[in-house]
């Protein structure tokens, strides 16, 4: 989405498409007017029509349409996110002997081969693992 050249004067002359001043339309053209910057300047980004139907029918908000017109992708959603926080700890296993928090994120399995790669990481860079760490793999019993 491109910003374009209408000043927010211009803008609001136009049919408004939402309460909060966000959406206007003119001419069968849609506009997302956002505040940018430290002195909150407006600034006016064309918006394409298939984007406010998806705005219409409650699909998308205001905060989705504000980083697709800025970024030109839509913000991640939480199986994006839980992705990428997964793909990180493989990469980095380090990260699972400081916090529990990702362990979710893992299968028993992916588990019994990330923690031991992760403690020899720690180990190298610290020396020994925290004094309070407990293995999740150690709390295991045979019957498990």
């Amino acid at each position: 989405m491109a910003k374009t050249r209408l000043t927010w004067e211009e803008v609001s002359q136009y049919e408004q498409m939402e309460p909060n001043g966000k959406i206007w339309r003119h001419n069968g053209l849609y506009y997302y007017v956002i505040e940018e910057g430290i002195a909150s300047i407006r600034v006016v980004y064309e918006l394409p029509e298939d984007l406010y139907h998806l705005f219409e029918k409650g699909e998308k908000d205001l905060h989705d349409l504000n980083i697709k017109v800025k970024t030109g992708n839509w913000p991640l959603t939480e199986e994006d996110k839980r992705a990428s926080r997964k793909k990180f700890i493989t990469e980095h296993p380090i990260s699972l002997i400081n916090t529990s928090s990702g362990y979710y994120l893992f299968t028993e399995e992916e588990l019994e081969k990330l923690i031991p790669i992760g403690e020899k990481q720690w180990i190298k860079a610290e020396g020994k693992l925290p004094d309070d760490y407990v293995s999740p793999l150690k709390n295991k019993t045979k019957e498990d």
